[in-house]
């Protein structure tokens, strides 16, 4: 049986961590927060607690979400996990907080006035963009760079502010707030999201609809 195999390798697994990770890949209910440093086997605890909950809990792969940082440590620890459990590490769920955020808004994109098929703006798009907004608000780029608007509208979306939640203190502000809005209608028509709106509408949609939230929580 593939998964008793898997048993006995996290078995062995088990045995060559030291007992503060043992304790942790073992856990039972309930969240577990962990300090660790770089070199300290992060990967590994998390690696060998996600085989531990399919081999030894026979909890569904496709109920695992796992989130990493960068896209090459998402395929690390995918790689890791399915040597330990083998085909079943195919339906977990493994990826950064973008690309999870990108598959809840596909599934859900109508509870928050979006399309399923948006369009994914990189930073090269986001620049076309807001270049074209100063264009058409008349804006001089070299009074208003491209990249400090862009960094300041970033910084904004990590904040969870709308343009109208941009304080208006001086004319900075609001000249910000203008080009900030008109990014905005212009990422709408072009039914498109940057990498801040991502995170941002997952955001809107878990804090807002409680049924999104209930269903993605208990999933």
């Amino acid at each position: 049986m593939v998964l008793d195999s898997a048993q006995a390798q996290i078995d062995a697994l088990l045995a060559r961590l030291n007992p503060p990770q043992q304790e942790a890949v073992t856990h039972g209910d309930g969240p577990l927060l962990i300090f660790a440093g770089a070199g300290s086997g992060k990967t590994r605890v998390l690696t060998a607690r996600i085989a531990y909950l399919i081999a030894s809990h026979r909890v569904w792969p496709d109920r695992l979400l796992a989130v990493t940082f960068t896209n090459k440590a998402a395929r690390e620890m995918r790689g890791r996990v399915e040597a330990l459990v083998g085909e079943a590490a195919q339906k977990m769920w493994v990826g950064t907080f973008h690309w999870t955020a990108v598959r809840i808004l596909r599934r859900e994109a109508q509870r928050i006035g979006i399309i399923p098929s948006f369009v994914i703006f990189d930073e090269d798009d986001t620049r076309a963009a807001l270049r074209r907004v100063l264009d058409e608000l008349r804006l001089d780029p070299k009074r208003y760079p491209i990249g400090s608007l862009s960094n300041a509208i970033s910084q904004a979306k990590s904040e969870l502010k709308r343009p109208a939640d941009i304080p208006n203190r001086s004319y900075q502000d609001e000249v910000l707030r203008r080009v900030y809005d008109s990014y905005q209608e212009v990422l709408r028509r072009s039914g498109g999201l940057d990498f801040d709106d991502l995170l941002m509408k997952l955001a809107e949609l878990l804090s807002t609809d409680a049924e999104a939230l209930a269903k993605w929580r208990d999933r």
